[in-house]
């Protein structure tokens, strides 16, 4: 059995110089006595691998096999992003780059990396960082899918999801995929580092990102809609009239579904993010009720009665 480094770089070279993506039981094959033969042991060493390759910045792609192999997933690397092409950066806007990468936290290795790679320092490197970013090692899978508009395949809270991604952005110092789940036959917004497995995408160009969507806008969200809660996207709250004045110039105009005689409000509030809605919510004390849909009322009610009770 090769070790682990000799291996890392026939698969490496293999995965380069292929012209058809290849299954782990072809690269098997092809790199004979590298791999064990056992099915389970065989998955387990491939799967290290391709972390180890993909720690370093190399990006393994993959897709879906239909037919006869239905079901199986073919990998290759694409030489073209593998080989990092000339920016054309000058000094001021590596200098730029610079100062954003000392000011984020993308995680270990990361900043480090790409400043490198561009030609910059690691002089200026700082640990006073104005921000912490996730580096979920799905980004550049989600990345890729949606920029090439394949669908992403992955487990979520123990359920198989289609996406079909529009973008990737960020709230908070964590990352979200925004797209159309294909099941659920809505747009939904799911946190990548809850995604609970490797991220598989299908073919390119697989479908189109609508022209109504705005990721300037999808970014400009409140927290209450970015989320990934089951149920209900959005609830109705009455809100009273001492409040009324600031609730209506937090919401949009179209979030006013009635004014009051006595000057409360009836407003429809995004809740697909459970917990920033409650966290919404608990702001007005006694001044808000959720009026519906049910499930949310209720749900909402046993949140409250089990503080009292903890209380």
């Amino acid at each position: 059995m090769a070790d682990q480094l000799e291996r890392l770089t026939s698969l490496v070279a293999l995965l380069l110089e292929t012209r058809v993506p290849l299954t782990l039981r072809q690269i098997h094959q092809k790199l004979e006595g590298q791999y064990p033969e056992a099915d389970q042991a065989r998955r387990a060493s491939f799967e290290r691998d391709k972390s180890v390759i993909r720690s370093v910045g190399i990006l393994i792609e993959q897709e879906v096999r239909g037919g006869d192999e239905a079901g199986q997933t073919a990998y290759w690397i694409d030489r073209e992003k593998y080989e990092l092409q000339d920016l054309g950066l000058d000094d001021d806007e590596r200098r730029a780059l610079q100062v954003a990468l000392a000011a984020v936290n993308l995680g270990p290795g990361w900043a480090d990396d790409a400043m490198v790679k561009l030609g910059g320092s690691l002089e200026a490197s700082s640990n006073l960082w104005a921000a912490t970013l996730d580096s979920s090692e799905n980004l550049p899978a989600l990345y890729e899918a949606a920029t090439e508009q394949r669908v992403a395949y992955f487990t979520y809270r123990s359920k198989q999801r289609r996406l079909e991604p529009w973008g990737l952005l960020s709230r908070q110092g964590f990352w979200y995929v925004i797209g159309h789940d294909v099941d659920a036959g809505e747009r939904r917004t799911f946190r990548v580092d809850r995604i609970d497995d490797e991220v598989v995408s299908g073919d390119a160009g697989a479908y189109s990102i609508p022209d109504t969507y705005d990721p300037a806008a999808a970014f400009a969200e409140s927290l209450q809609s970015i989320g990934d809660d089951e149920g209900p996207s959005h609830a109705t709250v009455l809100v009273d009239a001492d409040r009324a004045p600031a609730v209506l110039i937090e919401l949009d105009s179209s979030a006013l579904l009635e004014t009051r005689p006595d000057g409360s409000i009836v407003v429809t509030v995004p809740c697909r993010n459970r917990l920033m809605f409650r966290a919404w919510l608990l702001g007005f004390v006694d001044h808000a009720e959720v009026l519906g849909p049910e499930p949310v009322r209720a749900e909402i009610i046993e949140w409250l009665q089990a503080m009292v009770n903890h209380g």
